[in-house]
């Protein structure tokens, strides 16, 4: 019986073909939007909650407060105004994007962040989206430095799995339409730098951290050291709760605890709301870093039927992914 042997050509003689390594990476970028939207579910209901041990974490999607279950806060809102934008332009129109996310402010959204509600407001002002977050930041005494961008930037680590180039750039802009202040805009660069490494096949969880934390170093020198700190613990050494829980550096530090500590995708945002703080954010984060490297399979069926952005997530996904 003689052994079979692949035709090294293959690719040359069916260019259309879908290689193993395509179908693997096209997962991981789907289970990126699938990830965060899970994360930001489990973790709606639990906000104000306080830390408290894992086995104590609700493991199903059932929804609590104001949140019907799987229905999207505004991390995931926000997400898919900027993953419209991207697909409809190819590629990042921070004019079209900020009339995404004035369409859905004037829906009168039930949670906006502070930071992000005044620079919307600068923006139904009149003002550029280039200006708009820097005067909302100049308002608050160059001291606001919530996690109300960095919880929407994982389309722009997307858009740029192809190639880096122009990544920090496009991370920068968008965060700065709501947040300016540097640590927002690094942390932005470092989660979206860490999720297209991730989702091109760069599974080492370390090496996504220490590339993204190299990108945030150049725009803010506390990023970089808080995404290396978080790579190097458990969720559960992390406190991220009290008065500042809506903390950028406090997210991100737990995101990257996450993605380099947990084996699976489920144990990683139960570990991430037992911490309490901005739970919906911050398993949102967690859950798009952890979908970037375990892909759309990662993400539990029992929380896929229950996620009302889902499919949007999922199509959108795919037609981004094809236009790359």
């Amino acid at each position: 019986m003689g052994s079979f042997r692949p035709d090294a050509n293959i690719l040359r003689k069916h260019p259309n073909a879908i290689t193993q390594q395509q179908l693997d990476e096209k997962s991981r970028f789907v289970g990126t939007l699938l990830g965060a939207a899970a994360g930001e579910a489990l973790g709606a209901p639990c906000e104000d909650q306080g830390a408290r041990e894992p086995s104590a974490v609700p493991r199903e999607i059932t929804g609590g407060g104001i949140w019907a279950a799987g229905e999207p806060t505004d991390d995931i809102e926000l997400t898919l105004a900027l993953l419209r934008s991207l697909v409809a332009r190819g590629g990042l129109d921070l004019d079209d994007v900020a009339r995404g996310y004035l369409r859905w402010f004037q829906g009168r959204p039930k949670d906006v962040g502070n930071l992000t509600r005044a620079a919307l407001e600068n923006l139904r002002a009149g003002e550029p989206p280039t200006q708009s977050g820097a005067i909302a930041w100049e308002d608050s005494g160059r001291k606001a430095a919530g996690n109300g961008s960095v919880m929407c930037c994982a389309p722009i680590g997307l858009l740029h799995v192809k190639s880096l180039d122009g990544l920090a750039d496009d991370a920068a802009a968008a965060s700065r339409i709501t947040h300016a202040d540097p640590r927002c805009v690094g942390g932005c660069i470092g989660v979206a730098t860490a999720i297209a490494w991730l989702v091109r096949g760069g599974k080492d969880a370390d090496e996504a951290a220490e590339r993204a934390a190299s990108a945030a170093g150049a725009v803010s020198d506390e990023v970089r050291p808080v995404i290396e700190r978080g790579a190097s613990r458990k969720p559960q050494d992390l406190r991220v709760d009290g008065h500042d829980r809506g903390f950028v550096l406090h997210t991100v530090e737990l995101a990257f605890s996450a993605l380099a500590s947990v084996d699976t995708l489920e144990d990683g945002i139960v570990a991430v709301v037992a911490r309490g703080g901005d739970t919906d954010t911050n398993a949102c984060v967690a859950g798009a870093l952890l979908g970037a490297k375990l892909g759309k399979a990662a993400v539990p069926e029992r929380w896929m039927a229950k996620l009302k952005a889902a499919p949007e997530l999922t199509s959108l996904g795919e037609q981004l992914y094809r236009q790359l």
